[in-house]
């Protein structure tokens, strides 16, 4: 079976002629791009001497200026099929990474994270749930909380994801015909302690790693895998690049890695010193207690290090085919938040600290280099976006849009709002849903308690634009923003 696939990438050499080898027969530079048409064929293809059209078995096929055509055999057009690792790091806000506008506090050693920005798109209004179980599931399903039922952490029986759920792994090989191998490494939380078989029963190819919301301790953890559980004393960020390095070497095909780390989430600790730069930092609870803040940078360096491992650890052809998206969970905890960030809360609250969270998009396909982008993104969305980019998805899939073609063009078209929500945790402080546009957001506490803020000026929520009297913009906004609620 001989595969002929067009795309809209750089333009290739073709001249006329007739194809019938293993090889592309007269072409002169191998499609780099992500092609958009795959046809297949048991019969030899003849190219025009104009390279304008092809002639297949009689018929002719135009080929439109610009467009590439690449010829292989069985699954020799292997670029089409990018590789995906997306990684989440746990209780990670902007207050400690990048370069977020406004935000100018102590930011962790990250030279590999700050590559891919360099190399890539940094959203800075990408929303999350305040809390980790909720975000997972809406990663995992494309739906808000209110539509899974996961809306706090796993105490309740509302944060169990059902098992009537399509995850975004078996929707993916679903609609490609299990063209990818499936991970999921690290930590998973969204399912019972009794349930230790849910990822591979959702249709996760593989699942290692974490199984509950945290570890007692970084060096002495439970590790499930195939529904067995064993104890690690292997540094636990360490372990899941371990997993995911020796995972990858086994491939034969494209992958998706889903990597989700623990770090930076307490416990505080000193990690393994050749993942840090300070080498004299103590390794005892009092130096750990009484400055917290310098481990949970510590933790988030020595993540960054063992990213860097493994992407080194990537062929040059897989580095050269992989998208790369890395994004936080939820914001900093209180204990370790800086200002602005902390002024109003942190994570566990519907305020920015608590949901607006780094994401970086780098690697295959993403031509936008070193940009900040200022588009709204939801979790949802990734979702949509991992379906895009793996060719099983149409742009929009239950709550979430593709962000796929932002990778590309800075006027593609945006979502207009994001929305986000916590419920059924065991204190309803601040449970309530949050939904913003473009230059307006409102919070909505399960209390009643409302807070309507000027988000495109105040970005750090500073000011109750409902202790006032409204402008006739404001309250036509909010006005937008409820009617948009009741209608999801």
């Amino acid at each position: 079976m001989f595969f002929i696939a067009a795309g809209s990438g750089q333009t290739t050499n073709l001249r006329t002629g007739l194809w019938s080898d293993r090889t592309m027969w007269n072409t002169n530079q191998v499609p780099d791009s992500t092609h958009d048409i795959v046809l297949a064929f048991d019969i030899i293809i003849d190219i025009d001497a104009t390279c304008k059209s092809l002639h297949v078995n009689g018929h002719t096929t135009t080929i439109n200026p610009g467009v590439n055509v690449c010829v292989g055999e069985n699954n020799g057009c292997n670029t089409t099929s990018p590789n995906i690792i997306f990684i989440i790091a746990d209780d990670m806000g902007w207050d400690v990474f990048g370069n977020y506008p406004g935000i100018n506090g102590t930011k962790a050693s990250t030279p590999t994270l700050d590559s891919l920005a360099a190399n890539g798109i940094s959203f800075t209004n990408y929303w999350v749930n305040p809390l980790c179980a909720p975000t997972r599931a809406s990663l995992l399903t494309g739906k808000y909380a209110f539509r899974t039922g996961v809306g706090g952490v796993q105490a309740p029986q509302t944060a169990t994801l059902q098992s009537n759920e399509t995850v975004i792994q078996k929707f993916i090989n679903d609609s490609t015909g299990d063209k990818y191998a499936t991970a999921v490494i690290g930590k998973w939380h969204v399912n019972a302690g009794n349930q230790l078989l849910a990822p591979e029963n959702f249709g996760v190819g593989y699942f290692t790693g974490i199984f509950t919301g945290a570890v007692q301790n970084y060096y002495s953890w439970t590790q499930t895998s195939a529904g067995t559980q064993q104890n690690i004393t292997t540094y636990t960020t360490t372990h899941l690049v371990d997993q995911s390095v020796n995972w990858i070497q086994q491939l034969s095909k494209p992958f998706f890695l889903w990597l989700a780390f623990n770090a930076p989430h307490t416990p505080f600790h000193r990690p393994p010193l050749q993942l840090i730069s300070n080498q004299n930092l103590p390794d005892n609870q009092a130096a750990i207690n009484a400055n917290q803040f310098t481990y949970y940078l510590a933790a988030i360096e020595a993540m960054d290090r063992e990213i860097g491992r493994l992407i080194a650890s990537l062929t040059a052809a897989q580095r050269a085919n992989t998208v790369f998206v890395f994004m936080g969970d939820n914001g900093t905890p209180g204990q370790v938040a800086q200002l602005p960030l902390s002024t109003n809360g942190t994570k566990s609250t519907l305020f920015q600290g608590g949901i607006n969270t780094p994401l970086l998009v780098s690697g295959k396909n993403v031509t936008r280099k070193n940009v900040v982008e200022t588009a709204l993104v939801q979790a949802p969305d990734l979702f949509a976006t991992f379906a895009d980019i793996a060719f099983a998805g149409i742009g929009n899939y239950n709550d979430g849009i593709s962000i796929k073609p932002l990778f590309t063009n800075a006027a593609a078209e945006k979502r207009t709002f994001t929305y986000s929500e916590q419920f059924g945790n065991a204190s309803t402080t601040n449970d309530g849903y949050t939904i913003r546009n473009a230059n307006y957001k409102l919070i909505h506490l399960q209390s009643e308690t409302e807070y309507f803020y000027h988000i495109g000026t105040d970005p750090f929520e500073t000011t109750n634009l409902l202790l006032n009297p409204l402008t006739e913009e404001a309250q036509q906004n909010l006005d937008e923003l409820r009617l948009i609620k009741s209608g999801l």
